[in-house]
Formats: structure tokens, C-alpha cells, sequence
């Protein structure tokens, strides 16, 4: 009996303990704060190191999807293939953004020591002034012939000299020790005047249009030659157009053009050698959409998202999603129109 008395003395003591460490803990703002110092510690600790393995992530592991060399063989390889298909090559001086700095140019050869020669357009006359200036280049290769496949590839690299032989005007790069292979943004653009696109018109996506959509009359429309065209294309690329919509635009479904709408396309564009017009129908979402202060004409940016290939001996075409990968062949017509227009300006 003692011995049970002594057991529940002892137990009401540290029970009676217990409740003073307690409620003195409670009353205790160092102690208060410790554990929750502890967690908000060991959170800090957790999101740095997701920080960190998100930027890894970012910055090595997904840069394996853009192909990098730096064997020297393999460069070498893929600039005789340049030559060898006289692949156009746009070339920017490093650091200027105007698009006056930008000029197109033909390889010809290599030499050595690891040189390429890079044939200038007639209206283009190199300086002295170029020899040392780095330069950055873009070309595109054949990657399948039979699916019109394009490689793109991208470097930076120094003028070394200038060059005039026959009455044509070279200049000599470096042959660069790193090559990229990754897609130009979509892509350049252009600001056609009116009689390149003389057609355009613009159908909003809906579950009635979905395979015919230009067998009804199109909420805007553009052709060359008509004084009330309601809207204007600002500029076109192989990804997409920026347009101008005049507040005189009628007939336009309420939110048409808000942005992250769809739209079907038709568009026209003609031949900068031959002047025939080849027409596109693409499906299209909006990007942008903002109001000029000045105008109060509404500016809307499309991407391209699907084309429709045109087959004659299928019953209907189909549509290939573009994947942001833009138009192979809206983008040569830019590059073909671009260096027509410098023609004309001349670069010195």
C-alpha cells in the first residue's frame, strides 16, 4: 500500500512539473520562437534548393535539346555542306540591333587556316572598316530532301578581311569553334508595302468552320487597290503577323479578337521574281492585342498555329500543326523579299 502511495506521489510531481515547464514555455517568447524558427529555417532551406535544381534544369539539362559542337571535324562538315548547297547565310554585326546592319551573303569556299568566303550581293560594298568586327550569322541546311526538312544553325565570329575578284566582293570569316543548332526567333520579319500581301482575310474559329472555313464571307478582309480596307498588315513573318484593325471595322463577332482567340487565315502573297500570288490558309491565335493612343486603331499579333496543305488529288486537305516552328515557305518568301528591298537601299 505504501509503495502505491509512493508511485502516485511520485507521478502527481512530475505531472506538476510538466505543467510548470509548460505554461512557463508558454509564456516564454525565446522558447515560443525556436520551433517556429526551426520550420520557417528548414523552408528557406527547402525552396533554395528547388531554386536550384529548377535552374539546373533551365540552364544545363535543358539546354541538351539544342544541339552544340565544338569538334572541329563536324564544323567543318557542315560548312562544306553550306557551300556545297550555296546556303544563304544572314549576317548581323554582333551588338547592333538596327536592321541596316543585317545583309545576306553566299559561301563560296574555305581556307585555310579555317576560313570561310563568304560571297557579298552587288549591292553590298565591304569596307575596311569590317576587318575585326564580330559578327553574328545564321544559315539553314537541307536535312531531308524528300520532307523539305530544314536544319537551322547559329554562330558568332570576326571579319578577317575583304575581298574583290572578277568584279564580286567577298569577305572572309572566321571559321567558328562553336556551332548551334536552334530555330531563328519566327523568324525575320518584314514590313511589306501593300502590293505583297494584296490579299487577306480573317474567319473567327468555330465548331461550323472547322473544315471549310473560307466557304463564308470573312469578318475582315484586306485586298490591294480598295480605299476602305479596314484593316492593315503592319508585319509578316514565318510565325506570324502583326495587323492593324481600323476602329471602321464592322461586323466583327464580340471577341473575335481578344487575345488568346483563334482565326483562320487566307493569305496572299506574291512572287518578289515571278509576281505570281500564292494563297496560304492557316489557322492562327492571338498573342497581342493593344490600342494605339495616337490612331486608336487596334494592333493584333497572330502566330501561326496550323496550315492547311493543299493536295488536288485528295478528296479533302488536312491540317499539320506548326508546333511554333512557323512556315518554311512564308519564311523564304521573307527572306527572298527582304533582300529584293536591300537591293534597293544598298548597305555602305
Amino acid at each position: 500500500m505504501s509503495f502505491l502511495k509512493g508511485i502516485s506521489a511520485r507521478l502527481h510531481f512530475i505531472s506538476q512539473a510538466d505543467y510548470y515547464y509548460f505554461r512557463n514555455w508558454e509564456y516564454s517568447l525565446s522558447e515560443a520562437q525556436r520551433p517556429l524558427t526551426i520550420t520557417l529555417g528548414l523552408i528557406l532551406l527547402f525552396s533554395i534548393g528547388y531554386l536550384s535544381y529548377f535552374l539546373y534544369r533551365k540552364w544545363f539539362v535543358g539546354k541538351k535539346d539544342i544541339f552544340s559542337t565544338t569538334d572541329s571535324a563536324r564544323i567543318f562538315a557542315i560548312f562544306e555542306q553550306a557551300v556545297a548547297e550555296r546556303a544563304t547565310h544572314e549576317i548581323q554585326f554582333h551588338g547592333e540591333a538596327g536592321q541596316r546592319t543585317i545583309f545576306f551573303c553566299s559561301p563560296v569556299g574555305l581556307e585555310s587556316p579555317r576560313t570561310i568566303v563568304l560571297e557579298v550581293s552587288g549591292f553590298i560594298h565591304p569596307q575596311e572598316s569590317w576587318v575585326g568586327r564580330g559578327v553574328r550569322c545564321h544559315f539553314k541546311l537541307i536535312a531531308d530532301k524528300n520532307k523539305q526538312k530544314w536544319s537551322f544553325y547559329h554562330f558568332f565570329s570576326t571579319i578577317t578581311g575583304i575581298r574583290q575578284e572578277r568584279g564580286l566582293e567577298f569577305i572572309l570569316v572566321n571559321l567558328p569553334g562553336q556551332l548551334e543548332s536552334k530555330q531563328r526567333r519566327q523568324h525575320l520579319r518584314l514590313d511589306p508595302p501593300s502590293e505583297d500581301i494584296p490579299l487577306l482575310e480573317i474567319w473567327p474559329e468555330t465548331l461550323g468552320n472547322l473544315d471549310h472555313p473560307d466557304k463564308t464571307s470573312p469578318m475582315l478582309s484586306f485586298i490591294h487597290g480598295r480605299l476602305d480596307n479596314p484593316l492593315n498588315v503592319l508585319n509578316v513573318s514565318g510565325g506570324g503577323l502583326l495587323l492593324e484593325v481600323r476602329p471602321s471595322a464592322r461586323d466583327i463577332p464580340k471577341n473575335a479578337l481578344d487575345k488568346g482567340q483563334r482565326a483562320f487565315l487566307n493569305m496572299g502573297l506574291r512572287d518578289p521574281e515571278q509576281g505570281r500570288i500564292t494563297e496560304y490558309l492557316l489557322l492562327a491565335q492571338i498573342r497581342n492585342v493593344f490600342i494605339d493612343p495616337v490612331t486608336g486603331n487596334r494592333l493584333v499579333g497572330l502566330s501561326f498555329t496550323a496550315l492547311q496543305e493543299q493536295d488536288g488529288n485528295a478528296e479533302e486537305n488536312r491540317w499539320t500543326a506548326l508546333h511554333g516552328k512557323g512556315v518554311e515557305e512564308i519564311e523564304d518568301w521573307v527572306f527572298k523579299r527582304h533582300l529584293q528591298l536591300y537591293r534597293k537601299k544598298g548597305i555602305v
